[in-house]
């Protein structure tokens, strides 16, 4: 017969009991409590995946049954939770493909999960539900102490950081509900390891500073502000030059737009009020004009200004992939975030850095193109008018 709701009660029960008088105390993350748990992530992964009843019966006795392998063993305790559902939905004549499908789901749970049905995949998303909520750190902290009393592992406060780092990073949710709900709050999670990783550095940093000789340290020290300003007049010289470059490539690029208005202004009211009565100047007037015109169009790309997106993600502010000295990179961020990030930037001396040479080198690469174009309007606009005027003569002496 099919898995029944008394069935289902009578897996809870007998889990209930077996677990609260066998499994050790030492079990502080995988005992009685975790699988209710599991239970309630069950209930609500399955409403919002609309699945049926029979459907949900399954997963709950899958759900009831999968750590109960904890009593005996923790590397393999999949396989020994799947062989004691099967024996219990024996001794109750459920089908042999009930049977099936529970043992399925209970021995998908193994890590790393490769769920093949929507059930399998139910039951590992809701087995690791916890990554995606507010209280992961705290359901970590407990998974931390059971390895080291059922386990002997211990971890320093980084090596925990980045194993769990490591761990949530690559998980993905494999039901459509799941990702829905509880990706934005993972990614949150993983933020917050990662800020979370980085000041246990910083700590780590500074403690093994404090364990250096105070001679040696004040000498270190002296010598780090040297290179410090050192750094700094390198970064202020050349940000001030590119700035000066930038504001000299605008100022010739005025230059050329002030003139060939000027020149496309005469050329229109005088010149070709004259073309009338003397058509041979047509030529010489429609090369001037195109000559100005085109010097106008690549002076206008050197002053045209050249906006970024303008917003980065706090996932790249943590990885330190963030620019945020150019307004352009930050102009639609909200100023929480902004304020954050910057905060960031000043906290971490590398970031610092790394932002400043960024943000020169974007500079430089603005101005490279800026000169270009400017080269190429100089060039259009000297050489364009010796060939007009060029052509002007040639047409004047042909007339006479």
């Amino acid at each position: 017969m099919k898995i029944t709701r008394e069935i289902q009660q009578q897996a809870a029960e007998y889990v209930r009991v077996y677990l609260t008088d066998k499994l050790s105390q030492l079990y502080c993350y995988h005992n009685f409590q975790h699988t209710k748990n599991i239970i309630n992530a069950i209930n609500e992964i399955a409403d919002g995946m609309r699945l049926n009843d029979q459907q949900r019966l399954i997963l709950l006795v899958a759900g009831w049954f999968h750590d109960i392998g904890y009593v005996y063993e923790i590397e393999g305790h999949e396989q020994i939770s799947a062989r004691m559902a099967e024996r219990f939905l024996k001794d109750k004549r459920v089908d042999a493909e009930d049977i099936s499908m529970v043992k399925s789901c209970i021995l998908a749970t193994t890590y790393p999960q490769h769920p093949g049905s929507i059930l399998e995949q139910v039951i590992c998303d809701a087995d690791l539900l916890h990554l995606g909520k507010k209280y992961f750190l705290q359901k970590a902290a407990l998974i931390r102490e059971e390895w080291s009393l059922t386990r002997k592992f211990t971890y320093t406060d980084e090596q925990w950081h980045s194993l769990n780092l490591e761990f949530i990073s690559k998980h993905v949710f494999h039901t459509a509900y799941c990702r829905k709900n509880y990706d934005k709050r993972k990614y949150k999670n993983i933020v917050f390891l990662t800020k979370l990783l980085r000041e246990n550095r910083k700590k780590q940093s500074l403690q093994v500073k404090k364990e250096n000789d105070i001679e040696l340290e004040s000498e270190k020290n002296g010598r780090e502000m040297k290179m410090e300003r050192g750094v700094e007049t390198f970064f202020r010289t050349t940000s001030h030059n590119h700035m000066q470059l930038s504001s000299m490539a605008d100022t010739k690029a005025h230059i050329l737009l002030t003139i060939n208005s000027i020149l496309i202004s005469i050329v229109i009211s005088v010149l070709t009020k004259k073309v009338d009565q003397s058509t041979y100047l047509v030529w010489p007037i429609a090369l001037l004009l195109f000559v100005c015109l085109v010097t106008t169009v690549f002076a206008v790309l050197t002053t045209k200004p050249k906006l970024s997106k303008g917003i980065f993600t706090e996932e790249q502010v943590a990885r330190g992939e963030a620019n945020l000295m150019f307004f352009g990179n930050f102009h639609n961020m909200d100023l929480k975030t902004y304020d954050w990030g910057v905060k960031e930037i000043m906290n971490d001396r590398d970031y610092l850095y790394s932002s400043m040479t960024r943000d020169i080198y974007y500079l430089g690469k603005v101005l490279a193109l800026k000169y270009r174009y400017l080269n190429i309007g100089y060039k259009v606009f000297m050489y364009g008018l010796i060939v007009s005027v060029v052509a002007y003569g040639i047409c004047f002496i042909c007339m006479r």
